[in-house]
């Protein structure tokens, strides 16, 4: 985690299709249909720090589904909104409520030994909130687990 010396302007949909290229080979390895849709919209802030709070929550939701083993269709869907929120999601199963609150501490992980740090996620919420001046915030859904960041308009 490297920061960008300066904030600039960007717009969100080419930082959230750059990682999608990325993970995509993994994603189709795991039969994985990752799903891009909404309106695109300009923020100002750290376009790599971003795409690293992407990637690692995408990643996330990868391994969630992957953990959960069952023969369902598997998906993740990223809604870019026009006013400044992403959303995404998956049908990974969720965050179990005992450690849902602990998510975002740092070292704190659910994956076994060697398989996760813990920082993921604690990095993800500094750069939104301290970096990005947004928010992040987690919550479940029917299927899984979502997360929305909220970013500043230009």
């Amino acid at each position: 985690f490297r920061p960008t010396k300066e904030k600039s302007k960007f717009f969100i949909s080419p930082i959230v299709q750059s990682v999608a290229s990325i993970l995509e080979s993994q994603l189709k390895n795991n039969d994985i249909e990752l799903t891009i849709y909404g309106d695109d919209f300009e923020t100002f802030g750290y376009a790599g720090e971003l795409s690293q709070v992407i990637l690692n929550i995408i990643s996330n939701s990868r391994d969630a589904i992957l953990a959960k083993d069952n023969n369902a269709k598997r998906w993740i869907k990223v809604n870019i909104m026009a006013s400044g929120i992403i959303i995404i999601c998956d049908n990974g199963g969720g965050i179990p409520e005992p450690i849902f609150e602990h998510i975002y501490e740092p070292y704190f992980t659910t994956k076994e030994q060697g398989k996760g740090t813990g920082v993921g996620l604690y990095m993800s919420k500094l750069i939104i909130e301290k970096h990005m001046g947004g928010s992040l915030m987690a919550s479940n859904s029917k299927d899984g687990a979502c997360f929305e960041i909220q970013l500043a308009l230009i």
